[in-house]
């Protein structure tokens, strides 16, 4: 029998990716006890002893509904390349040494071929919310480099923030950490969200060089990001070596052998880490999620997205930074790998987390609810012991992400105390802690952010009589609120004088009183956007429009009404005041902000 032989044109090195075969169902049980990620333990995956056996399944699962064990590539094109700037001649030279050597493709940076693939992504986008501003802006980098995409071929052969879904099928793209200070020679205008803007005589630190169409991935001035190699020239030339010369030992004396010992250590518990981290996100999505997908009768699309999440873009940015690690891990010195920039070249895609958070409380609300009936709990038993897990609910393995995020500035922490300052991956290693700790604090800020949506909500409903677009429109934070005696003024007029409850929030305020009826209730009374409001300070003495004598007062003039308000002291008076004048730029909430936040009411 004759085997036909397939073609890959040359230039073209491609295997299919096994990181999404699926693999063969089994059952195997577990003697491990698992338990989600404790920070103060070295290792976020603890074994402990597990005395009973696991009960027998009473939910089973065909084995022929998984997916087949292997893919066939097919349709290979040969790549087309894109236009070409005219570089430096430094920047000319550098680049002819650097692929002297056979050429290593980085797979953050752009590619100049597209295939098509004919194969079924584990991942869908479209079920995917915008969730706040920031997920946004990644939104357009996201989508631009998902393969088959018709319409991403002129962004994506320019640029790229993130290793994209479609690269992933290059299983000999290598990471190139060959480390360049060059200096500008002129300006660059970042017209991008991914470019790196820069002014002439910066320097910076390429983090990648490897490009055929001119372009270079930098850091400059804490910043990251792709810029034309005819911008720069070299500024050291001693940093043009190969990758191999570049990882060479450092000195005993420059580093100690404990500390030689101590980064090991690290590196070799990030390594190992990150491998169970991926390996636990394969076993959620191919063993929890597409099994749920085939359940159309207990699981329809909406279900599998306020339970799982984005949980797949998670992995296929796991999966491609695993690569990045391994490409760049010295089995044999593991105290010289270099890393950093493997979280820098994914630093822009890790902001996906920021939605799987925020969807974490919505998540355990939809399992409580479902498992209450005794075939959900059988079915996810029965997932679970056909993947080979350890005994631990879905709502357990669904909290690791959460966790890992947290993890990763510690990690990245520790490393960084056992590098010696002379080390090649210092520089990069600071830039990546800094921006895993910044990806940290943003996702802290976005949850306290849906927390305050939250509030206003519930707040508007306690409020008889609320008139108007509700609060949420276009505010998202209370900033402060307080009983005040309040003059209503018209055309130089009192229209009323009463004591009664002032909210402000960050673009509105609110004037309820108390409702005589109903204990602890507000009936509401006026509001005023404060776009066109100014904010007067009164002298204490007697009003000239009204003849009051007033006292700790402060007055906001609107288009068509003016409100003078009576504080209790004047601690109190300045405090709103200062809240007045100095509160934050308008930041309403997106449409996905107050869908999550009315979904997660209690």
């Amino acid at each position: 029998m004759l085997r036909r032989k397939t073609v890959v044109p040359r230039g073209c090195n491609v295997q299919p990716d096994i990181s999404k075969h699926h693999e063969s169902p089994h059952i195997e049980w577990n003697q491990n006890h698992y338990s989600p990620i404790d920070y103060q333990q070295e290792s976020p995956y603890l074994h402990q002893p597990h005395q009973s056996q696991p009960q027998q399944q009473q939910y089973q699962i065909k084995e022929d509904e998984y997916p087949s064990k292997r893919y066939l590539m097919k349709n290979h094109q040969r790549y087309q390349p894109q236009h070409h700037h005219l570089q430096h001649q430094t920047s000319t030279n550098t680049s002819h040494q650097l692929h002297s050597a056979k050429e290593r493709r980085s797979r953050s940076q752009p590619q100049q071929f597209r295939f098509d693939t004919n194969i079924n992504s584990n991942i869908n986008y479209s079920n995917i919310p915008t969730s706040t501003t920031f997920i946004e802006a990644q939104r357009l980098s996201m989508d631009s480099e998902t393969s088959g995409s018709n319409d991403s071929g002129i962004r994506s052969s320019t640029h790229s923030t993130t290793s994209s879904i479609g690269a992933s099928t290059i299983s000999n793209a290598q990471v190139n950490d060959d480390m360049l200070i060059v200096e500008a020679i002129w300006d660059h205008v970042a017209m991008l969200a991914d470019e790196l803007p820069f002014a002439q005589g910066d320097v910076i630190t390429v983090l990648d060089a490897t490009s055929t169409s001119g372009l270079w991935y930098g850091m400059c001035r804490d910043r990251t990001g792709w810029f034309p190699a005819s911008y720069v020239k070299i500024k050291s030339e001693e940093s043009i070596k190969p990758s191999s010369q570049q990882t060479s030992p450092l000195k005993d004396d420059e580093f100690p052998s404990a500390v030689r010992y101590q980064r090991r250590r690290v590196v070799e518990e990030l390594m190992e880490t990150e491998r169970d981290y991926v390996k636990l996100l394969k076993d959620l999505v191919y063993g929890f999620l597409e099994q749920c997908k085939k359940r159309k009768e207990m699981f329809n699309n909406d279900r599998i997205t306020r339970i799982f999440g984005n949980i797949s873009s998670i992995l296929s940015l796991h999966i491609n930074l695993l690569k990045e690690l391994e490409a760049s891990f010295d089995k044999e010195s593991p105290e010289n790998s270099l890393i950093a920039n493997a979280f820098l070249r994914n630093s822009r895609s890790f902001n996906i987390y920021t939605e799987y958070c925020n969807n974490r409380p919505v998540s355990c609300t939809e399992l409580a609810t479902i498992e209450r009936q005794p075939k959900y709990r059988h079915f996810f038993e029965a997932c679970r012991l056909l993947r080979g897990m350890s005994k631990l609910t879905l709502e357990g393995f669904l909290l690791t992400p959460v966790q890992r995020i947290c993890r990763y500035p510690l990690q990245l922490f520790e490393l960084l105390k056992s590098t010696p300052t002379n080390h090649l991956d210092r520089i990069p290693l600071e830039q990546a802690h800094r921006t895993m700790k910044a990806v940290a604090i943003h996702i802290n800020d976005s949850k306290r952010r849906i927390d305050s949506i939250q509030k206003i909500i519930l707040w508007q409903k306690n409020v008889h009589g609320f008139r108007g677009p509700d609060i949420i429109e276009n505010n998202h934070r209370t900033l402060i609120s307080g009983e005040l005696h309040c003059r209503a003024i018209m055309k130089r007029s009192i229209q009323w004088s009463k004591l009664v409850h002032v909210y402000l929030f960050d673009q509105s305020i609110v004037i309820c009183k108390k409702d005589v009826l109903k204990k602890n209730s507000l009936v509401f009374k006026e509001r005023m956007s404060l776009q066109t409001v100014n904010v007067i300070d009164i002298n204490d003495g007697k009003e000239p429009i009204t003849g009051a004598q007033l006292k700790n007062s402060f007055k906001l003039t609107g288009p068509v009404r003016e409100y003078i308000f009576t504080c209790p002291d004047p601690a109190t008076k300045g405090l709103w005041i200062e809240t007045l004048r100095n509160r934050p730029r308008p930041m309403p909430p997106t449409n996905a902000e107050k869908r999550l936040a009315i979904v997660m009411l209690p």
